[in-house]
């Protein structure tokens, strides 16, 4: 409604505004308000409550549904199950749309579908589960950040009927994209350099190590590995390259416009659509497009009209990590990079190429530094040295590994173009790793606010600011932004007062972690199993901890007032007393009821270390005598204040 009555305002607005020379604000309020009026009924208008074709209205709340899936991508498996993206095509014969995750159980009749490839199966959807531990990664939020909002896990059983009916165009896409994976995998490459291949030129990452992918992470050359603007911008240039016979032609030059354009967008298909390779290719469209009517453009500009007509077409890529990363860093490449090359003009190809180097990576790093350690809690400090060797053989690496591409598809490609790749692959990929592990130069475990980055880009540009033109306002600008960025850190330092005790969830183990502060002790059954892992790993990250301890855990806790007594496999506790918590481990085979007449508790506590057996014996026991019930697999941690 909002937005219904902005527009007659917009163009009211705007008929009037034209005849002025010196525009009034109220045709920018106007604009604004219309454009986030605009966002905001695009992002609602995608959920599923606004589709009544979305599949979740057909799901049956007690019986299984027969669901037909097209598989539109496959996920990295993990250990025990398959991992792919579904197109929901119908429920119980019902047409619907709607994506779902699917993991499907690894044995050995099992395998990882096709893209395109249809398969049919009963089965009930599962809502996505919340994080079951403070600071742990909001899986779910991140799903549904994709237009995922259920997940389903099946094994090879219920697949009852697969098909391949005529797939869907991209599904054909995603097919040829694995025929030419293939292709790659019957070259004589080595299993890291062929991975590290695919991502440059394919943008698949799920077969890369995890260790070395943090290895790139650690020396800051990840970006590397994503297919962005470096990327496609080579690409761009080889394919005006490739296309500059057509200038001969009548209308010639619009022509090879539209031949690199189409080119682009079949590559941003191939390689996934990824927010980054879609931000670089909506870009360098309009680029070419601005070449075709003969307008002058300005980068910056084009850079925002992408970002417009993107957020149109996908407003949830807004909260798309590496959206965020690629327009943040093209921003102050575009922005920055002029202000820092002036400041020494080379005269010769070796210093030019070293000092575009150095200011375009400083510009870009500088960019994503703020939002880099919000999302992964570190920075490298050797990023300048990394991309100094790693960025002047990208653009070998990505045109030798496109022609090597094409010359696979045809089975022409020689064996020895391919040694090439993997030995400058090879090398790139041992000197990542030496540097990552250069440890004194990775800062890690770095938390800042949402706020905190937000007055970090603030005083960056204000900083930046006051350097290029020194004056009385920047000066004023900068000083507020530097006080306004202290007293936001210093908010942040000495805010953190909590003072709590958590039972965390994490199966077969009992794990209580008592904090202070920024002090944490963890409480545990033995003293050799060492739990500095999973939960426990991001939750001293997110609360910044500085002392930390292990102890094993007693039979009975005293937190503030409260009294908690942990009932482990032995089922002993102490009788006769009373207490407020009891905490049940490692399934204990005891009398609940009798139990609750000796220690009267306020509440029962049962952890991930109990059989799901036990626990739903304990639930209805507590149900029947209305005695509050916990369970960490269900639940989440207990937290007690």
């Amino acid at each position: 409604m909002l937005l219904i009555s902005c527009i007659p305002m917009l163009v009211l607005s705007w008929y009037f505004a034209r005849k002025n020379l010196f525009q009034k604000p109220f045709f920018g309020i106007i604009t604004y308000l219309s454009f986030f009026c605009l966002g905001a009924a695009n992002y609602q208008l995608r959920s599923p409550d606004y589709q009544p074709n979305h599949y979740t209205h057909f799901l049956s709340e007690e019986n299984d549904s027969r669901l037909t899936l097209e598989v539109l991508s496959t996920q990295k498996p993990n250990n025990f199950s398959h991992r792919f993206i579904a197109e929901v095509k119908s429920v119980n014969s019902s047409p619907t749309q709607g994506k779902l995750l699917v993991y499907l159980q690894r044995d050995s009749t099992s395998k990882m579908p096709s893209p395109g490839q249809r398969l049919t199966v009963f089965a009930q959807p599962q809502e996505l589960t919340a994080p079951l531990n403070p600071g742990q990664f909001d899986y779910a939020k991140y799903l549904r950040s994709k237009d995922i909002f259920r997940q389903l896990n099946i094994d090879s059983e219920v697949l009852l009927y697969q098909h391949n009916k005529q797939p869907g165009f991209l599904s054909r896409i995603q097919s040829f994209r694995n025929v030419l994976l293939q292709k790659l995998e019957a070259y004589p490459f080595g299993t890291e350099e062929l991975s590290i291949v695919q991502a440059l030129t394919l943008g698949h990452r799920n077969s890369i190590d995890k260790d070395l992918y943090k290895s790139y992470a650690s020396a800051g050359a990840i970006h590397v590995l994503a297919v962005s603007g470096l990327h496609v911008g080579i690409i761009y240039f080889i394919l005006q390259w490739l296309f500059q016979p057509l200038l001969f032609l009548p209308k010639g030059r619009k022509i090879m416009v539209v031949f690199v354009v189409a080119s682009l967008v079949f590559y941003a298909l191939i390689t996934g659509m990824s927010p980054s390779v879609t931000r670089a290719v909506t870009m360098f469209s309009f680029f070419g497009m601005s070449r075709l009517i003969n307008r002058p453009t300005n980068s910056i500009n084009t850079l925002f009209l992408s970002f417009f007509f993107l957020l149109l077409w996908n407003p949830k890529w807004l909260f798309d990590v590496g959206f965020q990363l690629s327009y943040t860093a093209v921003f102050f490449i575009l922005w920055l990079h002029p202000r820092i090359s002036a400041l020494y003009q080379p005269k010769y190809f070796v210093d030019k190429l070293i000092w575009s180097t150095i200011t375009v990576s400083f510009c870009a790093q500088l960019g994503v530094a703020p939002l880099s350690i919000y999302y992964f809690n570190q920075f490298p400090g050797l990023f300048l040295l990394s991309n100094l060797v790693v960025l002047p053989f990208i653009g070998l690496l990505v045109g030798t590994g496109l022609l090597l591409l094409f010359l696979a598809s045809i089975d022409l490609a020689p064996n020895w173009l391919a040694n090439m790749v993997n030995e400058v692959v090879n090398f790139l990929n041992r000197f990542v790793v030496w540097i990552s592990e250069q440890e004194h130069f990775i800062f890690r475990d770095l938390v800042i606010s949402e706020i905190a980055v937000l007055s970090s880009y603030v005083l960056i540009v204000s900083t930046t600011l006051v350097l290029s033109r020194f004056g009385f306002n920047q000066l004023r600008v900068f000083l507020i932004a530097l006080v306004f960025f202290l007293l936001i850190i210093f908010h942040f330092e000495t805010g953190n007062a909590s003072h709590r005790l958590i039972i965390f969830h994490k199966n077969k183990e009992t794990i209580v972690g008592i904090q202070k502060q920024r002090s944490l002790l963890i409480l545990k059954q033995d003293s050799v199993s060492p739990v500095n892992n999973y939960p426990i790993a991001s939750f001293r990250t997110s609360i910044r901890e500085q002392f930390y301890s292990e102890e094993i855990i007693p039979a009975v806790i005293q937190f503030k007032q409260s009294i908690l007594v942990v009932v482990d496999s032995t089922g002993v506790y102490p009788k006769g007393e009373t207490v407020d918590i009891v905490l049940l481990s490692g399934s204990p085979k005891v009398n609940l009821d009798l139990l609750i007449e000796n220690l009267q508790p306020k509440k029962i506590v049962a952890d991930g270390s109990n059989y799901k057996s036990y626990v739903r014996r304990w639930e209805n026991t507590c149900r029947n005598r209305k005695l509050p019930f916990h369970h960490t697999g269900n639940s989440g941690a207990f937290i007690l204040e």
